[in-house]
């Protein structure tokens, strides 16, 4: 027994180790409290919210102050889509003169819709709307830190945006998931009842989430970690090259701070539930990272392969998890693909 009770802790630390390093993560006790502008969006639009239209102009400019980016040319706005009680926060970016079309961009665990500045500027300067959607529980969405009660959740705010929200259907749609975002949509389209006609937005998933790396270890750590670590420590290992990012990140008022060891469960619902979904005629675009030990790019490729049989994958060499924010050549081999999907301006059946 004492060599077991001697490895046991390590195992566990191991398994939480893994289990947070689906996101993106730092640690809560390095984030900084709210900011101001942070609180005024996390209340904003709302029913019976008062913020004036200053207050909350004031708020969007100091966003993009915050996250190193310059004025939109054409403006910014700020929206909230879905029922109540499930309301989640759009993020909006408008290019100067008319706009060839929207980016829609749903961001990783832990992140939110103005996490990946580099996005926003090139959807921008290709002369394309930007919309940041913030999903349950992250950003000025409401709802618990990080928390989802079933990835349902997700898939249903994806659905709003596209379906009820300020995009123009006269224009063409690229819809862009990083992680747990790419799950999001993937959830949305693979619930689309069965006849349902292929959808007309292009769809770019980077680095998706479908199961993360020692997925065995991880959910054996979580059941033997739980109790004792409701939520875990976050990690950036392996997440970017940027080394400036570490430091971004940890100073984020919008970013959720230490997850929520439970939420493993959901993605394990979500994971094995996927087995019985109707593949879909949408073709999405998927780049991994090929230094990516967040997820498993393997499995996750074979699974979205099925799901979504016109899907077509590319590797970036060396790349780590967080493409969005990777740094140097990495990041300017993601922008690249960005722009070619940009370039074409046309809206695809089936993807």
């Amino acid at each position: 027994m004492a060599p077991f009770r001697r490895g046991l802790p390590r195992g566990i630390l191991f398994a939480a180790l893994v289990l947070v390093s689906v996101p993106a993560p730092v640690s809560s006790a390095a984030a900084q409290a709210p900011a101001d502008w942070a609180l005024t969006l996390s209340g904003a639009r709302f029913p019976g919210d008062e913020t004036s239209p200053e207050a909350l102009a004031s708020a969007l400019a100091a966003a993009d102050a915050h996250y190193g980016l310059p004025p939109a040319p054409g403006g910014a706005a700020f929206e909230r889509l879905g029922p109540e009680g499930l309301e989640c926060a759009v993020h909006l970016r408008f290019p100067a003169g008319e706009s060839r079309g929207t980016v829609v961009f749903v961001h990783g665990y832990q992140e939110h819709g103005l996490s990946a500045p580099a996005i926003i500027r090139a959807a921008l300067d290709s002369g394309w709307t930007y919309a940041g959607l913030d999903l349950p529980g992250h950003g000025a969405s409401p709802g618990e830190r990080g928390w989802v009660d079933d990835f349902s959740a997700y898939g249903a705010a994806v659905g709003a945006l596209l379906d009820g929200g300020p995009i123009r259907s006269d224009r063409p749609v690229l819809v862009v998931g990083f992680s747990t975002g790419a799950a999001a949509i993937a959830e949305f389209l693979s619930t689309l009842p069965p006849d349902a006609p292929a959808r007309t937005e292009r769809f770019l998933f980077l680095s998706p989430l479908v199961r993360i790396v020692a997925w065995w270890p991880s959910r054996l750590g979580l059941f033997l970690a739980e109790w004792a670590m409701p939520r875990l420590p976050g990690r950036t290992v392996g997440m970017t090259h940027d080394k400036a990012w570490k430091r971004i990140a940890a100073r984020d008022p919008l970013r959720v701070g230490d997850p929520p060891s439970a939420w493993m469960h959901k993605l394990v619902r979500w994971e094995a539930s996927l087995a019985d979904r109707v593949p879909r005629p949408e073709a999405p675009r998927v780049v991994w990272g090929g230094a990516d030990t967040v997820v498993n790019a393997a499995y996750g490729r074979r699974s979205l392969s099925r799901l979504f049989p016109a899907s077509t994958h590319v590797e970036i060499r060396g790349a780590y998890h967080g493409l969005p924010f990777e740094g140097g050549a990495y990041l300017e081999a993601v922008l690249r693909i960005l722009r070619e999907e940009l370039a074409s301006g046309e809206t695809r059946p089936g993807g």
